[in-house]
């Protein structure tokens, strides 16, 4: 075997193992997206399952005490509960993510990525916290070239991804509302069940 030979054979094994890498690399990656989506979605679950109990008691007995005095003030009890499930969520959620602030972060921006390389906005509270320091930890562990954008005024708490230009929101009002929204159904079966007349 002659040296061009070999060295044409070590150049595709070597481009053989690079492809193989590469692939091993997509695959882990696209597992640790999936299972950080699955984590959130547990976790936002819980929280609203815990939040909905402590709910239901007061709602029973603000119902029984409106329809007492009379039908009309039924509805405004209902829209009452369901706003105070929301503040107690939202409440929820910052106690939660103020525990581990930069993992939950970290879950939160990879399970929305789609390029790995968005802009990333911080609200005024989580720009104090973690800013860009916390930016560049993620692009060092997660393998990502995400930017830091700075302070945005758009949003309260959370982050926006921002990439040309579009813009996915990711503060604790969207975030919040969403999960309300996919438990509407629910929420009103369990804090009214049975008094929807």
């Amino acid at each position: 075997m002659s040296l061009e030979d070999i060295l044409k054979k070590i150049d595709q094994e070597a481009q053989q193992r690079k492809k193989a890498i590469l692939q091993n690399a997509r695959l882990e990656a696209e597992n640790r997206l999936e299972k950080a989506k699955i984590d959130i979605e547990q976790e936002c679950n819980h929280l609203f399952e815990q939040r909905m109990k402590e709910a239901q008691l007061i709602v029973q007995r603000l119902l029984a005490e409106a329809k007492l005095k009379g039908r009309g003030r039924i509805g405004k009890v209902k829209s009452e509960s369901l706003q105070k499930v929301r503040v107690e969520l939202a409440s929820a959620f910052v106690q939660k993510i103020s525990l581990s602030q930069k993992k939950w972060y970290t879950k939160i921006i990879m399970a929305n990525t789609s390029s790995k390389n968005e802009e990333i906005f911080m609200a005024s509270p989580e720009a104090n916290q973690l800013g860009e320091d916390f930016i560049n930890e993620l692009n060092h562990e997660e393998k990502t070239s995400f930017r830091y954008g700075g302070i945005t005024k758009d949003i309260d708490h959370g982050v926006l991804l921002k990439k040309d230009g579009m813009i996915l929101n990711l503060s604790f009002d969207a975030l919040l509302e969403d999960v309300m929204r996919k438990n509407e159904s629910h929420t009103s079966e369990m804090l009214f069940q049975g008094r929807n007349k």
